[in-house]
């Protein structure tokens, strides 16, 4: 896969994305792309932008978290997750599972209707109430 972003731009643009979401309270990474905001752990996601929609996928990493972060191509598109909703894809009978790792899943998010499609027959999860979230103030649902 060919990044179109550095490093240091993905780390830049998930920094700015996880102030947003925080509204400015200190976070502190605390793991492969896991970042803890007081009591609550978010996994952090980038891509890049490519044919329309964002390829990520759901790994065990992810469900140990309280919230899955995916950003969009930039800061001003994201979706922040409960990892409840994380999960149910991931359980899903039919989930898209990824060719060289089982225990991964596929998911594909398209912005234009705010959708991801991560089970076959083209099931989709609504993504609308989590864009541009921003983490609640009490514990994570």
């Amino acid at each position: 896969m060919a990044y179109t972003t550095s490093k240091e731009q993905r780390r830049q643009i998930k920094d700015s994305v996880l102030n947003k979401i925080t509204l400015g309270v200190k976070y502190r990474a605390c793991g492969r792309e896991m970042y803890a905001i007081a009591s609550v752990q978010v996994h952090a996601r980038y891509c890049a932008e490519g044919s329309g929609n964002f390829k990520f996928n759901i790994n065990p990493n992810t469900l140990r978290s309280d919230y899955e972060l995916w950003i969009c191509g930039d800061t001003s598109h994201w979706y922040l997750i409960p990892v409840r909703v994380i999960k149910a894809m991931y359980d899903h009978p039919e989930a898209y599972p990824d060719k060289l790792h089982p225990e991964i899943r596929v998911v594909s998010v398209d912005m234009r209707d705010h959708s991801a499609v991560y089970a076959s027959p083209s099931i989709k999860q609504d993504l609308c109430p989590y864009y541009q979230a921003k983490l609640p103030s009490t514990t994570p649902s």
